[in-house]
């Protein structure tokens, strides 16, 4: 090979990897890795746990504001009885839970730690795929209204939404293994 068709074949090469997808695959995978993280196993971004749910502050839940429909009911009296309409006859129109984690609970959600997920909605606004917003860069975006949430939770629990060590591991590989396999196509 001459030093010309070298030159050439390096161009290329460079070219290639400026129009190549593997920034974007190790991004997606490595995204894709920390939505698991955050909102299956609820791990935070040091790889430790969330946090816990209150279990000590009482709650009442208007059953159109839940992601499941539960009955009315009042705070239990002395003898633990909870009715559905107050002393005048009017029915309740939220539900009396003792905590937040027992709300969680009775709707059928994940109670004993943090994973984020009530309605779903902000995991599958996160979960999406992550967009260019520039060469080689990409970034994951949610609604405003996530975005708060998001920003919420962090306030409330710490770095959530941050890479671990492990997932920054997982990009450089990827990204690694992604251009070897172009660079060794174009060999």
């Amino acid at each position: 090979m001459t030093t010309d068709q070298k030159i050439a074949q390096l161009r290329k090469q460079l070219s290639d990897l400026k129009t190549s997808n593997a920034v974007q695959i190790a991004a997606q995978d490595t995204h894709v890795k920390m939505s698991v993280r955050i909102f299956s196993k609820g791990l935070n971004a040091q790889d430790g746990q969330i946090g816990t749910y209150d279990t000590s502050n009482e709650l009442y839940v208007n059953p159109n504001n839940a992601p499941k429909k539960f009955p009315t009911k009042g705070k239990p009296n002395e003898k633990g009885v909870s009715k559905s309409k107050f002393e005048n006859g009017n029915p309740h129109k939220t539900g009396y839970f003792k905590s937040y984690s027992s709300y969680r609970s009775a709707i059928g959600r994940q109670a004993g730690k943090v994973n984020l997920v009530l309605f779903g909605e902000l995991s599958s606004d996160f979960g999406k795929a992550v967009k260019q917003i520039a060469l080689n860069k990409f970034v994951s975006t949610v609604r405003e209204n996530n975005q708060n949430k998001m920003e919420g939770a962090e306030l409330r629990y710490g770095n959530i939404f941050r890479l671990t060590p492990k997932e920054r591991t997982n990009f450089k590989q990827v990204l690694a293994f992604e251009t070897f396999k172009l660079l060794k196509g174009n060999a």
